[in-house]
């Protein structure tokens, strides 16, 4: 299906791709290399997933177990290295290809049963409502990012105004948009024009927006005109994107190896910084086992997966993921067989800068957390700290070089604590 502009412009605006001036951007940048990395990948697994069926596997000790944390039998956790895998299809593979750069936070108190509080609590380090989620103000903190900084394709992703996110739709209207002068845009040789006209006529036309931007003289127009500028600087980035895009998308029945798919891509390309994968369906507040299961299995494939992309595309020692939840599941179960709310939870991370082959933090047998002691995150018998994810978001802006600058300075959050090794 062809699209004409006004379908464009409708189609943009609905992508989130439309040209809105962030607030803290003062003017217009001019055209960037491509980004180089790193790269960094948040999974959210919307609606509170079960640790206890994944990263912090707690089973009971026989079927007269009262009351039990989950219906698998303590003797079926299997030791991978440091850490220690539920009897969940494909949990040990994944921990036996990363034993040696993942790591596992345990026992960190996301202080919240709400799923709105406790989504933007892991993803932006703070329960205060308008905090930029932790991949936006990555991109936002880099003055010569490129135009497509922030891919999104749901979960938290508010930005604050700090950064435009892009939501990308299929490849194919990716492509009609990159080459707008071509009659079929899988065709390199079917333009309205020849080249070296088409160049003249950008040429032309940039150097008018630019006569017309140091002639204006209110602040206002000045600055539309500075937003009109930076959209039109990545035209070029779009269609490096498209010639990264794989012809056709994954059609496994796991969304998030899509979204992992494209994203790669656009990190390929050097459009982009940074991006936001989510998947729900871990609210499971009945039937847990049987719905729970499956999608956690999603996740660990879709990391795989995210490493295996990035490998063929030679960027997987420039990638950094981080997985996480709203929260976590009751370590019991209801009247239908599901979980419900617990504050407790996990998260997971690897990459460069991260020191892998390691589990911090820890849980009781009832998933409460053991406190640690602030200086080495080794458990204490009695006293010590929680982790938070405000914690947890200190490390990171560490790791991503923002801690303590603008913008990220305007948005404080935890204690730096000694996470990332």
């Amino acid at each position: 299906m062809k699209m004409d502009r006004r379908d464009f412009l409708k189609w943009t605006a609905a992508a989130g791709m439309v040209a809105t001036a962030p607030r803290w951007m003062p003017t217009a940048r001019a055209a960037t290399e491509a980004w180089q990395g790193p790269y960094w990948l948040t999974i959210h697994a919307a609606g509170g997933w079960d640790p206890t069926l994944l990263c912090d596997p707690k089973g009971r000790a026989n079927e007269n177990t009262p009351d039990p944390v989950n219906h698998y039998f303590t003797d079926d956790i299997v030791e991978v290295g440091p850490f220690r895998a539920a009897p969940v299809s494909g949990h040990r593979t994944f921990l036996e290809r990363f034993r040696d750069d993942l790591l596992v936070i345990n026992g960190i108190d996301a202080q919240t049963n709400s799923h709105e509080t406790g989504t933007r609590y892991t993803w932006s380090g703070s329960m205060d409502p308008g905090y930029p989620a932790l991949p936006a103000l990555v991109a936002a903190a880099e003055p010569a990012r490129p135009s497509l900084a922030y891919v999104s394709h749901g979960g938290y992703d508010i930005t604050d105004g700090l950064v435009a996110p892009t939501r990308l739709p299929d490849t194919s209207a990716i492509l009609q948009i990159a080459y707008p002068e071509r009659l079929d845009e899988d065709e390199p040789d079917s333009t309205l024009l020849p080249e070296s006209m088409l160049a003249r006529l950008r040429s032309a036309r940039d150097a008018r927006l630019q006569r017309q931007i140091d002639a204006a003289t209110l602040p206002r127009v000045k600055r539309a005109m500075s937003v009109l500028q930076q959209a039109r600087t990545g035209d070029n980035e779009l269609a490096a994107l498209a010639e990264s895009l794989p012809a056709t998308l994954d059609g496994s029945n796991n969304p998030l190896r899509r979204q992992a798919q494209v994203s790669i891509a656009c990190f390929k390309a050097g459009v982009s910084m940074s991006a936001s994968l989510s998947m729900g369906g871990f609210d499971t507040h009945g039937n847990h086992d049987d719905s729970h299961t499956p999608n956690l299995q999603r996740i660990v494939e879709a990391v795989t997966y995210a490493m295996d992309e990035a490998e063929r595309a030679g960027i997987a020692d420039k990638l950094i993921i981080v997985v996480g939840s709203d929260f976590a599941r009751t370590p019991w179960y209801n009247d239908t067989n599901g979980k419900d709310h617990w504050s407790i939870t996990s998260m997971m991370m690897m990459g460069p800068g991260i020191r892998g082959g390691r589990v911090i933090g820890a849980t009781d047998e009832r998933q409460v957390p053991v406190g640690l002691d602030a200086g080495t995150l080794r458990t204490v018998s009695s006293g010590g700290i929680r982790i938070t994810p405000a914690d947890v978001h200190a490390s990171l802006r560490q790791l991503a070089g923002i801690d303590g600058k603008d913008p990220a300075s305007r948005y404080p959050v935890g204690s730096l604590l000694p996470i990332l090794g």
